[in-house]
């Protein structure tokens, strides 16, 4: 019997690796309200364990499913065996806090079939401060994008301690470290705000802001 070469072993052991490893889904915000219950959608025939994962290390595992039960890290995870059963495999996190804004993966035996990044919705009245945490490492951007966008803007960046913003908002904004101030806020400031890493091109906090009030936009 020929014996394979180092060559071909090695080509076996990259085509085994890449044809057994998960398979990556898109990633779907899931924007819950402070303190409300928020559904995790996952759908699919699953007829091996199923769960959910923190998308940045899968083994911490919120909840799971097999044929027999379902079992869940805390108990404000929830996953209904009988919608298991049926395809339904989301997860239902009964009091949203900040604490539980993540990126979570929903998998059937080693595929990923949805991952699901939640946000808080932060609700304000008119004339209210938002403050924007900035204790990641220096420099920072905040992008601003309306809710009625496609595109978002850059208002401040923030380097070595030193705010600068456009001129819009100059007069609206202060630095007390590490938090950003927004003064007066109105329901044109509505929209996410987005915390961006410059050093290594990475999103750190995303923000989603709903001011009360209809403005002239919305009607």
């Amino acid at each position: 019997m020929q014996s394979c070469s180092i060559h071909h072993c090695v080509l076996f052991f990259l085509t085994l690796t890449f044809t057994t490893a998960p398979v990556s889904a898109a990633v779907c915000p899931a924007l819950a309200k402070l303190h409300q219950p928020v559904i995790l959608p996952c759908e699919n025939d699953c007829s091996s364990e199923a769960k959910w994962t923190l998308e940045s290390n899968r083994s911490v595992v919120f909840a799971r499913c097999d044929q027999t039960s379902c079992s869940s890290l805390k108990k404000e995870y929830e996953i209904s065996h009988d919608q298991y059963l049926k395809g339904d495999l989301s997860l239902t996190i009964t009091a949203a806090d900040y604490s539980k804004r993540n990126t979570y993966s929903c998998e059937c035996g080693i595929n990923d079939i949805s991952t699901v990044r939640l946000r808080i919705e932060i609700q304000m009245n008119p004339g209210e401060d938002l403050i924007l945490d900035l204790s990641v490492p220096e420099p920072v951007k905040v992008i601003y994008k309306s809710r009625d966008s496609a595109d978002g803007e850059q208002i401040c960046t923030v380097t070595q301690r030193s705010l600068q913003c456009k001129a819009e908002y100059t007069h609206r904004t202060s630095l007390s470290h590490p938090e950003l101030i927004l003064r007066d806020v109105q329901p044109s400031d509505s929209g996410s705000y987005t915390i961006r890493d410059l050093k290594n091109n990475e999103d750190i906090r995303v923000y989603t802001v709903s001011v009360a009030g209809t403005s002239q936009c919305d009607v």
